[in-house]
């Protein structure tokens, strides 16, 4: 499977430093396509293992949100939301903007 950069990686704070960390930490020898090469063969698994545990699944994170945000908006309806619901609902749509816009960054 090719190499794929995703640029929702830009999105997380961070996350330059620690890919330079990462990158510097791989030890290689050899002629410089070699070098690129295998590191960029050793960074795979562990941008793929990261991604994972960042990112998870952003579909998923998106549809659970907006869950949240269907609940807290149905328990309205019924009786008037505490201060601690209005923020925990505030909270589901800032998370629900959030994966939006990484969902959005990964199409581009």
């Amino acid at each position: 499977m090719p190499f794929k950069f995703e640029n929702t990686w830009l999105k997380e704070e961070g996350f330059k430093e620690v890919l330079r960390q990462w990158w510097e930490g791989i030890q290689v020898s050899g002629s410089a396509s070699f070098i690129l090469t295998e590191k960029l063969k050793a960074l795979k698994p562990i941008l793929r293992s990261w991604n994972k545990e960042v990112f998870g699944q952003i579909d998923s994170n998106k549809q659970n949100a907006w869950n949240l945000i269907d609940n807290w908006d149905k328990e309205e309806r019924v009786r008037s939301l505490s201060l601690e619901e209005e923020e925990a609902r505030k909270e589901a749509r800032e998370s629900y903007k959030k994966w939006a816009f990484l969902e959005e960054v990964s199409w581009r």
